[in-house]
């Protein structure tokens, strides 16, 4: 039986959940651009090429820009970063899932890394480490407001301290 003058609040609520940022896949995003762009050009050009073979490459074009932004897109869904008023976590996979979470007042270190382009839009690496181990125990790799999740978990910390 717990104490009632010391109630305990067990609810759970999430806080901020999201994946990496588009921009961890401009380049891939541009070779698709590149591949559809090189496939719409050859229409209007024979380029001297047998029309037959001239079809196959348009259609391997399409076929290797169309898996390349299902891979993205497949890539992205993966992983999933969730900040709640307990704990931090990282999900991966599609088919086999694996879980790393940290526990809001074992968190230690918030290390934030921010670098180019995606830097200046608040694009960024945040690691969470705790005192069980040497290495970040949590990692959100380019996550979009990377300085303002951390004021975040920063704020969360205050509150259980």
């Amino acid at each position: 039986m717990t104490d009632p003058a010391s109630p305990v609040d067990h609810h759970e609520e999430t806080i901020w959940s999201g994946s990496v940022s588009q921009w961890h896949y401009a380049g891939k995003w541009l070779l698709v651009v590149l591949l559809l762009g090189v496939c719409l050009a050859s229409f209007p050009f024979s380029l001297g090429i047998d029309p037959t073979m001239l079809w196959i490459i348009r259609g391997a074009l399409i076929v290797i820009a169309v898996a390349l932004g299902a891979w993205i897109r497949l890539d992205r869904s993966g992983r999933k970063y969730i900040v709640t008023n307990k704990r931090i976590s990282v999900e991966f996979g599609i088919i086999s899932k694996q879980s790393t979470e940290l526990r809001i007042q074992d968190i230690r270190s918030i290390n934030l890394t921010t670098s180019g382009l995606s830097g200046l839009v608040g694009i960024g690496r945040l690691e969470f480490s705790s005192a069980a181990s040497d290495d970040a125990d949590v990692i959100f790799w380019n996550v979009p407001g990377a300085e303002k999740i951390r004021d975040t978990v920063r704020s969360l910390q205050a509150a259980v301290g």
